[in-house]
């Protein structure tokens, strides 16, 4: 593997060589509250995205010690599930606080919701979404909760279904996982503690399937089961997290960064909100 970089454009190169290949900067995809994602292409229109751990706020440069941590524990936890499909191929390391991953070629649900929202005059994230079509496959969601069973088999909570720009429908109809900065490693372990964790592992599966099937019921509720509507409904655990600490730390984030890390930041105060949707 061979890596090199040149012409540094403020925090990221102009172009990386990955495999003996060159790849020229593309444009940036998202510049948020805790990263900066860079497209790479090179010649044969193959694409690589760099995703720099980063604090993107006034002294946030003073946190880069524990940004290039986050990286490292991400990097580490990828490379657990790197191999399962539905996950982009995981590329090289960049210095301390990045790292290379396949592009996919696609949309996010949430972009598909917005431009169904935009050509519908519907109002974001209502059930008559499905009505007009989504252009997602019948299967779609299942082979999602393949992915994300996979993922829990290697006894990894994912933690951040809730967030539509995380679920990604490819050119090719298929959904990819991207983003594993939250997720939470729960290894097999002995004794009274293993009991209790392997107990806290099995409510966090819950959590996420809760998400996977919420996001189904939103594009497609025509297709829902009766068994996965009884999983998009919160349970009692869920309840008390979104209440207890996703609230307060989405209150605390606010007053450091008003509009949230599902703003999209182009250029350090200049900023085009996203408006990524995080399900309830």
């Amino acid at each position: 593997m061979d890596l090199e970089n040149e012409g540094m454009m403020s925090d990221y190169p102009s172009r990386v060589t990955l495999y003996g290949q060159e790849y020229m900067f593309h444009r940036i995809l998202k510049d948020d509250f805790f990263s900066l994602n860079i497209l790479y292409t090179n010649a044969s229109s193959e694409s690589y995205v760099l995703k720099l751990s980063d604090f993107r706020f006034v002294l946030g440069r003073m946190l880069r010690p524990f940004a290039a941590w986050i990286s490292r524990r991400e990097y580490t936890i990828y490379r657990m599930v790197a191999d399962i499909p539905g996950v982009p191929d995981l590329g090289p390391r960049y210095g301390k606080r990045g790292y290379f991953h396949r592009f996919i070629e696609g949309q996010t649900l949430h972009e598909i919701e917005r431009q169904i929202v935009d050509q519908r005059h519907l109002v974001a994230g209502h059930q008559d979404v499905a009505t007009h079509g989504t252009g997602l496959a019948p299967n779609f969601f299942d082979q999602l909760k393949t992915i994300v069973d996979a993922v829990h088999q290697r006894r990894i909570f994912y933690a951040d279904l809730n967030k539509r720009g995380n679920i990604i429908c490819g050119t090719d109809g298929k959904p990819y996982l991207i983003d594993f900065q939250i997720c939470v490693p729960l290894p097999v372990r002995g004794g009274w503690w293993g009991g209790i964790t392997e107990k806290i592992f099995q409510q966090l599966i819950q959590e996420d399937l809760y998400h996977v099937y919420k996001h189904k019921k939103t594009f497609q509720p025509q297709l829902m089961t009766v068994a996965e509507q009884l999983l998009a409904k919160r349970s009692k655990l869920s309840q008390q997290y979104s209440r207890y600490v996703w609230r307060p730390y989405v209150t605390i984030k606010r007053r450091i960064y008003p509009h949230g890390s599902n703003e999209t930041v182009w250029y350090k105060w200049n900023k085009e909100k996203d408006q990524s949707p995080r399900t309830s």
